[in-house]
């Protein structure tokens, strides 16, 4: 039997804010088999996390894999029904992009810093509140699989404008201009 789930990828630092998306996938899995797999590795912050899943019981809903290879992060990206990234707050937040560009749909806070930079390529929700956090779930999961490949291929077309060269190069030219 397949089991359909969300991803998150990242630390469990609690400005990552996994207790409010815990409760969220709780909260849509009325009987479901949808599921919530955490890649983080192994530290005081995960252990944590553990004991709150298991005291919410909800160990059966929610996965810790713990360091997983490049290429099993592509799998697991590429069949989950999104990548989830509830943070309270980010610098730039570069794990959607990743999750982009291994060909999945990505959830996350409605906050300033992700909003400018992902425009309307992702779907957003209230980091601080429960219930949009797991309406928008819910949404996601509804898609149809048409909808669902046009999503992704737009993300992708968008996140093209953002490469390593390109900062690099006017990175350089910052560095030029002020010698």
């Amino acid at each position: 039997m397949k089991v359909d789930y969300f991803i998150y990828i990242g630390n469990a630092y609690p400005h990552k804010n996994l207790s409010r998306l815990i409760d969220a996938v709780i909260r849509i899995n009325y009987g479901q088999t949808v599921v919530l797999k955490i890649v983080s590795a192994r530290s005081i912050f995960v252990e944590r996390l553990e004991k709150e899943i298991n005291k919410k019981n909800a160990s059966k809903l929610i996965e810790i894999l713990g360091f997983v290879t490049d290429k099993e992060l592509e799998n697991l990206y590429k069949n989950s029904i999104a990548f989830v990234f509830p943070t309270l707050s980010e610098g730039f937040g570069l794990p959607p992009m990743e999750a982009i560009k291994a060909g999945t749909l990505v959830v996350q806070s409605d906050i300033p810093v992700l909003k400018e930079i992902y425009e309307d390529s992702v779907f957003y929700f209230n980091p601080l509140n429960v219930d949009s956090i797991a309406d928008v779930l819910l949404k996601v999961a509804n898609i149809k699989e048409d909808e669902r490949k046009t999503n992704i291929s737009k993300a992708q077309q968008f996140v093209k404008r953002y490469s390593w060269l390109k900062m690099a190069k006017e990175t350089l030219k910052v560095y030029e201009s002020v010698k």
